[in-house]
């Protein structure tokens, strides 16, 4: 898993039950010079290591915060992002994943174990290796890091505090700062308390056993098993580079989100008074906070937050002339706790020749019920203003469709950020003359996309017949070659043939620059030769398989979805992650409206999830 994947992970923020807590002022009962061999010979007297003499160690110090990234990406979908065994994978293991970072496992592990567990894996309980025998293996490196990481993480801050104090007062003078024994009143009897070897092969638990009852000469001492233990914790970490792993967890006490709105079409700021709502949202993109202020008179807006969750990821929405324009998803974090999430807002224009569609994908298929159509739109606004309709009233509607009178079982789907994301576009409207969206198209190339699916009667010839209402750039027509003579007017080219496996061959063919008004006809003759097994028609990203005949191919539809990939440019994973987020938004809304069933919604929501997730591990590996 990705480092950002924390983002979409459940965690408190807290101390779990089973997590050491110091008890109150630490006691110690004893001189510093009863203590001053107290940790020195421990290197001496402990318990033979549980591991071979063979075993490897790392030359240096691992680093725990190179770890983490390790640990976040391998480790924590099982183990969980704390390291308490709860990742989102754990309840897919047959043995539930070890909680690392427990005191419980942690006393008792020994790091060369660790990583002798970590390179063969244990397949009985649902473990892969990562050693030389992975398909995709870390470095001897990366190993170690990443179980500097799991100390880090079963160290918090607030422990190594108080292990820090019971060294200083108790073994500093001897041992030094680094545990080298260089402290001012060393006796040269003391040992390395940094030796990498030993504290590497060796468990919490063989160190504190040692030092509990041992009989170590020349100490004389009274310390609680929960101060010994903390100490140790402490002492251990002169042997890797620790760094505090829980921070990214822990509420954040202060932070703010401010911004200026900027009005697009004229480039100034917007006046004071325009209403701005904050919304925050959880790791499962719940929205758990909503705060509403106005613009001031300079045309920005502060709120200010306290014990937030570093998780949580907020938008900024403005109200504007009765529209509402939103700003980017951003986070607050220990480093950044002031978050600035700009707004532009736009005026509106009611002149439908700066609409412009970009690409028209059309797929037709034959089935039992007559033939399956499916057409892809990708428009754009060439305004600097968003669109609002020929009326001025987005209610009555913006983008307009023309569809066959015959049209049966039309359904609408809206894309978000590619052409496999979609979600059930509930704002279309039936109209006089067809359907049309009652969403405002905002300024900019391929700003909207909608997918319109229906079914036409069909028996041994007919016409596909409906107009353009406005200018189309370029037009693709996918034609399955399956008996049926397709005659087309003027300007068609023919592109070439796809197979598309069980659903067939498909022919496929297109048009450039045709002008709004124009009535794309298509007429054809024969009876189609049908296969044996018809799929489906499914929308891209609809787990309900909305049915609209049960004859057009998915794979057909693909087919423009791989034409409509041809024609964009390289992909923007982060307009697609805004984009994605803007659906899952734009989906809530329309459930709290009651528009949506709550079965669909929750089914759509977390394909979108889904498909955000693999945007954001994308983004990682750029």
């Amino acid at each position: 898993m990705k480092p950002t994947n924390l983002i979409v992970s459940i965690v408190t923020g807290q101390r779990t039950a089973g997590s050491r807590i110091m008890p109150g002022p630490i006691r110690v009962a004893v001189s510093l010079t009863a203590l001053l061999f107290l940790l020195g010979t421990i290197l001496l007297l402990a318990p033979a290591t549980v591991v071979g003499q063979e075993t490897t160690v790392p030359d240096s110090p691992p680093e725990s915060m190179a770890g983490l990234a390790v640990y976040s990406e391998r480790c924590a979908n099982c183990h969980g992002p704390t390291g308490l065994g709860d990742g989102e994978l754990a309840a897919e293991s047959p043995n539930p994943p070890t909680a690392l970072a427990s005191p419980q496992y942690l006393d008792t592990a020994v790091p060369a174990d660790m990583f002798a567990t970590i390179t063969n894996g244990r397949l009985s309980a649902g473990m892969p290796p990562f050693g030389p025998t992975s398909s995709n293996p870390l470095s001897e490196a990366s190993r170690w890091d990443a179980i500097a990481a799991v100390y880090s993480l079963g160290t918090p801050q607030d422990a190594l505090d108080a292990g820090r104090e019971l060294y200083e007062v108790n073994c500093l003078a001897c041992h030094g700062a680094s545990g080298s024994g260089d402290g001012p009143e060393a006796t040269g009897q003391e040992g390395d308390l940094a030796s990498i070897d030993y504290w590497f092969t060796t468990s919490n638990q063989a160190v504190v056993d040692a030092l509990n009852g041992g009989g170590i000469a020349a100490h004389t001492y009274e310390l609680s098993q929960a101060e010994l233990a903390t100490v140790t914790d402490y002492v251990r970490t002169f042997s890797y580079g620790w760094t505090d792993a829980l921070a990214a967890f822990r509420p954040l006490e202060e932070a703010s989100v401010s911004g200026l709105v900027i009005n697009g079409t004229t480039g100034e700021a917007v006046g004071e008074g325009a209403r701005v709502t904050l919304r925050a949202f959880t790791s499962e993109l719940d929205i758990t906070l909503t705060l509403t202020d106005t613009l001031d008179a300079a045309g920005t807006y502060q709120f200010a937050l306290s014990d937030v969750p570093q998780d949580w990821f907020y938008r900024v929405g403005v109200d504007y002339a009765g529209v509402e324009f939103g700003s980017d998803f951003g986070q607050l974090s220990a480093a950044e706790t002031e978050l600035e999430l700009p707004v532009t807002v736009f005026d509106q224009t009611d002149d439908p020749t700066q609409v412009v569609i970009e690409q028209l994908h059309m797929v037709l298929s034959f089935g039992e019920d007559g033939l399956q159509v499916g057409e892809l739109y990708v428009v754009s606004n060439n305004a600097d203003a968003i669109f609002v309709g020929a009326t001025g009233d987005p209610a009555l509607g913006t983008f307009r469709i023309a569809l066959p009178e015959e049209a049966q079982g039309v359904s609408f789907q809206r894309g978000f950020g590619s052409v496999d994301s979609f979600i059930p576009a509930t704002e279309m409207e039936r109209t006089d003359s067809g359907w049309a969206d009652t969403l405002p198209i905002r300024p900019g190339e391929g700003t909207l996309t909608l997918l319109a699916q229906y079914l036409l009667p069909y028996e041994d010839e007919g016409t596909f017949s409906h107009p353009l209402n406005y200018d189309a750039r370029g037009v693709n027509l996918v034609f399955p070659d399956v008996g049926v003579a397709l005659d087309l007017s003027e300007g068609w080219q023919l592109m070439g043939e796809r197979n598309m496996g069980e659903a067939g061959t498909f022919n496929t063919y297109a048009r450039i620059d045709v002008p709004a008004g124009e009535t794309i006809t298509l007429d054809m003759e024969g009876r189609p030769r049908l296969p044996e097994r018809q799929a489906s028609v499914v929308a891209p990203g609809d787990s309900n398989e909305l049915l609209i005949g049960g004859g057009l191919a998915l794979v057909a539809i693909l087919a423009a979805a791989v034409v409509l990939r041809q024609w964009r440019s390289a992909p923007d994973l982060e307009a697609e992650r805004e984009e994605l987020l803007e659906a899952i938004a734009l989906l809530d809304e329309e459930y709290q409206a009651g528009e949506i069933d709550e079965v669909v919604y929750q089914e759509e929501r977390e394909e979108l999830k889904a498909e955000l997730l693999e945007v954001w591990e994308a983004m990682q590996d750029e």
